[in-house]
């Protein structure tokens, strides 16, 4: 395994070679064996980013307990000031979908309501509205579809988020397979970091206005 020069192991192409076992038993062990360790010795560096302003995280690395037929099509690790879980507050997490390595932040369902009651749709068009041209956005955190948040785009994000019930707000960046960053760990390293600076002044009015 490959570390960094601060002795953090970071991912490589050969780890997307999970998902090529179309067995929830294979792939789920890849997963505990290769990736999840991944997850846990990254985590330490990621917590230092995530945690500069004196807020507290958690890391929740994910079980997929619900699967007992077929395999996971992605997996992760979110970060979220619960101790408990994760998808009842806006959170982070970074994470292997098929053809990427991921680094987004979500409003998902669960916390919907209370983010709508809290934070108005011209507040959160002022948040997102400031993230730069290389960065996704998405309604759905359950497939790996995105596009660029462009204005346009991060504006009809917020109209659907506000119009349907169970749409969502994942925004973010990802290292593309054919990426040079997964043959480099200290450059990894910082775009994922990096990542999670520029998302957090958004993700800190939100939380400030739920508190």
């Amino acid at each position: 395994m490959r570390k960094t020069k601060a002795g953090k192991a970071v991912f490589t192409k050969s780890d997307f070679n999970l998902f090529n076992d179309p067995t929830l038993a294979g792939r789920m062990a890849q997963i505990k064996t290769v990736i999840d360790p991944k997850f846990e010795a990254i985590t330490p560096e990621l917590l230092a980013t995530l945690q500069a302003d004196g807020q507290t995280f958690y890391p929740h690395i994910a079980k997929h307990l619900r699967r007992f037929k077929n395999p996971p099509v992605d997996t992760w690790v979110a970060f979220s000031e619960d101790k408990r879980s994760y998808k009842g507050l806006p959170h982070f997490e970074l994470g292997l979908w098929p053809d990427r390595l991921f680094c987004y932040f979500d409003i998902l369902d669960e916390r919907k309501a209370k983010v709508q009651a809290a934070v108005s749709p011209a507040n959160l068009q002022k948040l997102f509205g400031q993230l730069p041209a290389d960065y996704v956005i998405s309604n759905d955190h359950s497939t790996a579809e995105t596009q660029l948040a462009t204005p346009a785009n991060v504006m009809a994000a917020i109209k659907k988020f506000g119009q349907y019930k169970h749409s969502e707000l994942v925004v973010g960046r990802a290292i593309k397979l054919d990426s040079p960053l997964l043959a480099d760990d200290v450059a990894q390293l910082t775009y994922i970091q990096t990542t999670m600076k520029i998302l957090l002044p958004i993700y800190e009015p939100i939380m400030a206005a739920l508190k």
